[in-house]
Order: C-alpha cells, then structure tokens, then sequence
C-alpha cells in the first residue's frame, strides 16, 4: 500500500516544480531524479500522475521543457524560481511561496485531490 497525502493541484505543482528548480535549473534532469528531490521536500514520493500532470501544467506556463526524456527549467522557470528560492526561509515557506504565486497563475488552491487520479475526492469512483 502506497502512502498518499491529498493536496491541491496549487500545491502539488508546486511541490514537483520547486524539486525540479533544484535538480533541473542548469541541466536536464531525469524524472527520478526530481522525484527524489520532491521526496525530501515532502517526505513522500510523488506518484506518476502528480509528475506527469504538474510537468504538462509547468510546461504549459513556460516553466518546465522537455529534453528528450528529461525534464529541464526554461529561461522564465529559472527567474521565476529565484524569485522564491533565493529568499531566506524554511523548505516549507518556499513551497508556499510558490503554491501562492501558482495559485495566481490559475492553480486551483482550494480543492484536496487525490494523487493517484489527480481529480476531486467527490469525482474518484471508489471502486476504481
């Protein structure tokens, strides 16, 4: 049984996003590498689905591009990424930092999903 925490689609990009700005800002980085990292920022390992739904968002804003099969920030995702982690202040400070500024740029904040499906409790058939 895998351990799996609700949260908002706001702070689960973040959390994939902020893992990626630490492995991926210089040079592309493979997939487990930044699972790793998100890992450490919040002691539980992102499913397939929190990855490839926050990378396609990320991608999706000019964040985050694909090099191959890597994963690797843009330009824009560096700067952008600085503006938070350069700051003093917790682990956990950062990625709220960034679950408010992605809450501004039209993540949803408000709403726990699950993290094998990505969607609303109230829109997870039980029995899937």
């Amino acid at each position: 049984m895998t351990f799996c925490q609700e949260m908002t689609e706001a702070q689960t990009y973040a959390w994939i996003f902020y893992a990626a700005s630490a492995v991926a800002s210089k040079q592309a980085a493979k997939h487990r590498e930044i699972e790793a990292v998100a890992d450490g920022i919040n002691h539980a390992v992102p499913t397939q689905k929190e990855m490839a739904t926050s990378f396609k968002w990320a991608e999706s804003k000019g964040l985050l591009q694909r090099v191959g099969k890597m994963t690797q920030l843009t330009d824009e995702g560096r700067t952008f990424a600085a503006q938070f982690t350069e700051k003093p202040g917790s682990t956990m400070k950062t990625w709220d930092r960034i679950t408010a500024a992605f809450e501004g740029m039209g993540a949803d904040n408000a709403t726990s999903l699950n993290c094998r499906t990505m969607k609303a409790e109230q829109d997870v058939d039980p029995n899937a």
